[in-house]
């Protein structure tokens, strides 16, 4: 490892693609180890680590071109006989779904229109006992004498009064 490049903390953010925080985060990892050298400088210490640590941790490691695949004809058939089943089945889902929001508008047509009955029925009762209350207040109000007639005043004299004529 002596002829290893050695790269700041920027450098090496830059040229690999990670934030100076995941760098540095790294170099605190491996301080001790011979991946990271520090120098004193006038604002602290100044870190610097080597690429080949940094390849080791952050490059993809290449993976082996694989080859092509060989399918059979019957598989290939198969394939398109199961593409052509879920097709099927994908419309049928489609046309039952389409059918049930048919049949939910349909309820709530059905569920208005009970609603508006039920208030129209509502509404015929509470005019029959209106009308009804109106009678019976017609009937007490006849019942009642004329405001104007004059009926016997009660002697309002106190009992003792009346006994002893005063």
């Amino acid at each position: 490892m002596t002829n290893q490049e050695y790269l700041t903390i920027k450098e090496a953010a830059q040229l690999y693609g990670r934030s100076e925080q995941t760098i540095r985060r790294l170099v605190k990892q491996h301080v001790l180890t011979s991946h990271v050298r520090s120098e004193d400088s006038p604002k602290g210490k100044a870190y610097q680590v080597s690429s080949t640590l940094l390849q080791q941790e952050y490059e993809v490691p290449t993976v082996a071109t694989l080859p092509a695949l060989v399918v059979s004809d019957s598989l290939q058939q198969e394939n398109q006989q199961l593409r052509k089943d879920v097709a099927e089945r994908d419309r049928t889902i489609q046309q039952l779904q389409n059918r049930l929001f048919e049949q939910g508008d349909i309820m709530n047509a059905m569920a208005n229109q009970m609603t508006n009955q039920l208030t129209s029925q509502k509404m015929g009762h509470i005019e029959e006992l209106l009308i009804q209350q109106n009678a019976q207040i017609g009937d007490l109000q006849q019942r009642l004498p004329a405001p104007g007639t004059d009926e016997a005043v009660p002697d309002r004299r106190s009992l003792w009064r009346r006994l002893f004529g005063r």
